[in-house]
């Protein structure tokens, strides 16, 4: 009887310090409508982002359960502490809300004119007076924070489908569209209307930056374990390669 009570006690001891993830999955939201880095296919969650999460939790045993949506909204749940974000880029603002993970991708962030409108882009200050598109809700950094509203113009909507169908009708002069060129050309070429304007859109040979992007846990979940796990895991991937073997599939 005393070996039993002393198992039955082993047993609750063990559970109440076993981390959170074991119990349930990670809730973990991020952008529906950012190709190749992350978007949904037929109800199913896809992309470099969400192939990286799954060998975190090949590597961890933590288990996620990723929900891609637009991106203003997955920011809002992440904020009130619904889950994790992912894509998340750094700002000033941003530490004082979430914990942040190590670096988990490196995002190019292009900026797309129609043809007979490139013009040299070296710092934000080349957009001076120019309607940009962006992502509703997004930040690329405290440079582009700075100046929104002030510098140039912003133009909200869902994605880069939308930014570019606005600039086709110049509705906006400059699109901002991440990450890389194999997002410009992946959202064209899945799209009949623009694929018949290809041709008509030019990507300025300068980026507007490369914007790294990490998991973010609003402060108050106290993440502060998984996210050890999840960095660990991070440095043992960027330093086996598999990282770069992800980015090289898309």
């Amino acid at each position: 009887m005393r070996s039993f009570r002393a198992g039955f006690f082993a047993l609750i001891l063990l559970l109440a310090v076993a981390p959170a993830w074991a119990a349930e999955p990670v809730v973990i939201f991020g952008n529906h409508a950012t190709p190749p880095k992350s978007w949904m296919e037929n109800g199913t969650p896809r992309g470099i982002l969400v192939d990286i999460l799954h060998e975190i939790e090949a590597r961890t045993g933590i288990s996620f359960d990723i929900r891609l949506m637009p991106w203003k909204r997955a920011y809002m749940l992440a904020q009130a502490g619904n889950g994790g974000l992912i894509g998340l880029s750094k700002t000033k603002e941003r530490l004082t809300i979430f914990d942040y993970s190590g670096a988990m991708y490196y995002d190019e962030i292009r900026l797309v004119v129609l043809k007979g409108n490139e013009f040299p882009y070296k710092t934000v200050s080349d957009l001076k007076g120019k309607v940009v598109g962006v992502t509703r809700g997004a930040s690329y950094g405290d440079d582009f924070d700075s100046a929104k509203g002030r510098v140039f113009t912003p133009s909200e909507d869902t994605g880069p489908l939308c930014r570019l169908r606005m600039l086709l009708v110049k509705r906006i002069q400059v699109a901002l569209i991440g990450p890389g060129e194999a997002s410009v050309r992946h959202t064209i070429e899945n799209d009949t209307d623009l694929r018949k304007h290809r041709d008509e859109f030019s990507i300025l040979p300068a980026p507007f930056n490369h914007d790294p992007n990490y998991i973010g846990f609003e402060k108050g979940m106290r993440m502060g374990d998984t996210l050890r796990e999840i960095d660990k895991a991070l440095a043992d991937m960027w330093k086996d390669g598999t990282i770069q073997a992800i980015e090289a599939r898309y």
